[in-house]
């Protein structure tokens, strides 16, 4: 048995060894920290000298000084076209569209380089290379631009018409897109005269060996993030940057590449194919797919000016006992989002756009029922902070929220019968209430998850126009397969009839935000739980 003399001699040697320990690791960092700053330096004397080379070799004198900065100092934006796709509203004006993008990048790029003295004064050189061919097919599938097979063209003409050192160049293809985007940063990554580059190809991973050699050099390139942002970017501990209100953050439908000279197409048989059958007529019923409803697209008649005559399923009632009743109204308790009679009901169950009015002189509309069987694949994942999301129609879309599991709501509801939450405290970190009745204190993962999704469950005063930054109610239903009249959901009919699929994002305004502590109840997880909004 161990006396108390030795076990105090092995407790003291045991903190003795975790100080030694933690000095040692503390070391360790510092000098990770040095080799990194050695590294840096040494890549900047090394340009430098290279820089150098010809005046020691009795070439001109016209080289630049160690201490002389460059005569034509510039910053380069090198774009990857097939990836960083314009917004659609700026690609669907053309020539107008493509001359605005190019005010709008050039004055987003200008206030990021403010943060770096050395590119503060130089020029702005921008580079975008693309296969316009397949990049014309992809937003031809949108309906943005024509069928045209450069119909990008107007759009990239008006680009490089605005500035005078902006350039949108056809790359021909996707691999010789690549080869003109890897040689011009390797040219400007050497030049001395190039302060900064912005480099806005982060959707391919084929450019990261391209990269690793300036890992860390943060104050030379920057990363400019966009749509299908490939997570290995994250490693160079380079600067991101992000430009919502210029390129998409949602990608497009691919279209299959464009494959010049190949001795597949060389070999292909010249028979002209059979002649394709008429296509038919494109319904404004079935030019959108995220929203379902009974309608067949097939079978709407129209008029000589294009005016919907009749719909199929919208005109009599299914029910045996009133055949022959003709249903020509709008249920105006479907529109709200609840009707009792369901099926039925007298009048028709339609969102009011698509309801035939023979009083209405004007072309069909645009918008078309359609799936929301899968409405939450549509949404935003993330949001930039400050910016907001829209859809096509400028109606404001919230980032999907999972619904929280059982085991997620028993917590939640254990602290919710202890002390309602803040929400305004915890979801927007201001509460303006001096005696507020509320719990302040820290919130579990679980219990934080769950109120973010009670909240989004409510309707936001200011619905689809709302801009706040700081708004944390709902704005767009996120519960597939709902249409409005599911027990418990209390969003409206906007909120259920809005296109989910992002289109653009626009600055968020700091606003009053509308902050409502109510008590309502939430279905879900199998129960019903009480909730504060």
């Amino acid at each position: 048995m161990l006396g108390d003399a030795k076990l105090n001699s092995l407790d003291t040697r045991l903190e003795q060894f975790k100080l030694s320990n933690a000095t040692t690791q503390q070391e360790l960092q510092t000098l990770l920290k040095e080799h990194t700053q050695l590294l840096e330096d040494y890549k900047v004397l090394k340009a430098h000298k290279i820089a150098e080379q010809p005046q020691a070799n009795g070439g001109s004198s016209a080289s630049t000084p160690f201490n002389e900065k460059p005569r034509y100092p510039y910053a380069l934006v090198l774009i990857d076209g097939n990836g960083y796709i314009f917004n659609d509203e700026l690609v669907k004006d053309k020539e107008e569209g493509g001359m605005r993008a190019a005010r709008m990048l050039t004055d987003v790029v200008e206030k990021l380089l403010r943060e770096h003295p050395q590119a503060r004064d130089s020029r702005l050189v921008v580079r975008i290379y693309a296969d316009v061919t397949n990049l014309s097919k992809q937003l031809a599938k949108t309906k943005l631009i024509g069928l045209e097979k450069r119909s990008i063209m107007p759009f990239a003409a008006g680009f490089s018409r605005a500035m005078a050192h902006f350039d949108f160049v056809d790359a021909l293809d996707e691999e010789g897109t690549r080869f003109k985007i890897r040689e011009t940063f390797k040219v400007a990554a050497e030049d001395t005269a190039c302060c900064h580059i912005l480099f806005a190809a982060c959707h391919d991973t084929n450019y990261l060996p391209q990269l690793v050699p300036y890992n860390g050099l943060h104050k030379k390139i920057t990363l400019v993030q966009g749509a299908g942002f490939e997570t290995d970017f994250y490693q160079l501990g380079l600067t991101i940057a992000q430009f919502p209100t210029i390129f998409r953050w949602s990608e497009l439908a691919q279209a299959p590449p464009t494959i010049k000279g190949s001795s597949m197409a060389r070999t292909t048989s010249t028979k002209a194919p059979p002649p394709a059958p008429p296509a038919a007529r494109p319904s404004a019923l079935d030019r959108d797919d995220w929203r379902h409803t009974s309608v067949n697209a097939d079978g709407i008649s129209y008029n000589s000016n294009g005016v919907i005559v009749s719909i199929p399923g919208f005109t009599a009632d299914s029910s045996p006992a009133k055949q022959g009743h003709k249903k020509t109204k709008p249920c105006k308790y479907f529109q709200k989002g609840f009707c009792r009679w369901g099926n039925k009901c007298s009048f028709i169950h339609a969102p009011e756009h698509v309801v035939p009015n023979p009083q209405r002189s004007s072309s069909p509309t645009t918008t078309s029922g359609a799936d929301r069987e899968n409405v939450s694949s549509y949404l935003p994942s993330t949001v930039p902070p400050g910016f907001v999301a829209l859809n096509k129609d400028g109606h404001r879309l919230d980032t999907y929220i999972r619904p929280p599991t059982p085991e997620e709501w028993l917590i939640y509801n254990a602290r919710f019968h202890k002390q309602k939450p803040c929400n305004a405290h915890h979801l927007s970190g201001t509460c303006n209430n001096f005696n507020c009745p509320f719990d302040h204190h820290p919130l579990e993962v679980e219990t934080q998850h769950c109120l973010e999704y009670v909240l989004k469950s409510s309707p936001c005063p200011r619905r689809g126009t709302c801009r706040d930054r700081d708004c944390f109610h709902g704005h767009v239903c996120q519960k597939d397969g709902c249409v409005g009249y599911h027990k418990g959901c209390k969003l409206k009919a906007d909120a259920h009839n809005a296109d989910p699929k992002l289109a653009s994002m626009v600055p968020a305004t700091t606003g009053d935000s509308v902050h409502e502590d109510t008590i309502g109840v939430v279905v879900g997880g199998g129960g019903v739980y009480e909730a504060a909004w």
